[in-house]
């Protein structure tokens, strides 16, 4: 059950990280309408919530979309809350949907009908969404996204991704890549029409989860785990020579969704007490 709930935390901020930058086609293809404002998603009430993305659309109306990836009995009375919760804050009641991300569509229902109460909210399943056109997109988020639909050719998805990685930093292609990999763990059945060559155009400089990224078979993490063994050695080194501890604790932080405590203390060079205080502090 620990397991399960981690997993899911790490989907969650996986998706939650990439609608924070707003896939403007992605959204767009929900409403029919673009995204002109990201809103705030927190509320500080009793207890704090944070919906997956509340934005302003172009004609003024609010759209809140919640990330699901299985079927919840709870899902109407949760959306019902959210939506209270943002019509407080922001003063408008939402546009609201909620989006499916497995492999099947949802069979839960998506409204309260009470002597009093009538409540209902959008629901959508990402495979009926056009993969095409956020393929298309020159937003990179939207991209990324695309590989949870009905892709066609994932081979020139892919391809078309690498091109758009190496043009970013290194920090920032390292980010996506990590992201891409959470929702490769989504379509593992992708992995097996993959080409080799593009396999070779996506080599990670970092240690997968041996056991549910698809990315492991064939071998391909021998040259991942050698790439960030250096790229770690590489980080710290500079590190020492500037000075600067905050470089090993973005380092230690990067790892700790494939890494155990002991493992990355004795990679990072952080003492064991400081790697568990960042992994509380990540909420991991």
């Amino acid at each position: 059950m620990r397991e399960k709930k981690k997993e899911q935390f790490i989907y969650d901020r996986t998706i939650r990280e990439i609608f924070q930058e707003i896939p403007t086609t992605f959204v767009k293809l929900l409403t029919n309408k673009e995204a002109k404002e990201l809103l705030e998603t927190k509320f500080p009430k009793v207890e704090e919530k944070e919906a997956d993305l509340v934005v302003r659309l172009e004609d003024d109306t609010i759209f809140h979309l919640e990330i699901q990836l299985s079927d919840d009995k709870t899902m109407p009375t949760r959306m019902l809350y959210y939506a209270l919760l943002i019509e407080n804050k922001h003063k408008q009641y939402p546009l609201q949907t909620v989006l499916y991300l497995g492999e099947n569509k949802n069979q839960t229902l998506n409204s309260i009908k009470t002597k009093k109460l009538q409540y209902s909210y959008g629901v959508k399943y990402i495979k009926d969404i056009d993969c095409e056109t956020l393929i298309e997109s020159e937003d990179i988020n939207d991209n990324i996204l695309a590989i949870l639909c009905s892709v066609k050719d994932i081979n020139l998805l892919l391809k078309r991704l690498s091109k758009r990685l190496n043009s970013l930093s290194e920090k920032k292609r390292e980010d996506y890549i990590r992201k891409l990999l959470f929702l490769f763990r989504l379509r593992p059945n992708l992995y097996d029409i993959i080409t080799q060559d593009t396999k070779k155009e996506l080599s990670m400089p970092f240690v997968i989860d041996k056991v549910k990224d698809p990315f492991y078979k064939e071998g391909i993490e021998k040259g991942i785990e050698k790439g960030i063994e250096k790229g770690i050695e590489k980080g710290i080194e500079k590190g020492k020579i500037a000075g600067k501890q905050e470089e090993q604790r973005a380092i230690a932080i990067s790892l700790l969704d494939i890494l155990d405590d002991k493992t990355i203390s004795q990679k990072v060079g952080l003492s064991l007490e400081e790697v568990k205080k960042l992994r509380d502090s990540q909420g991991l």
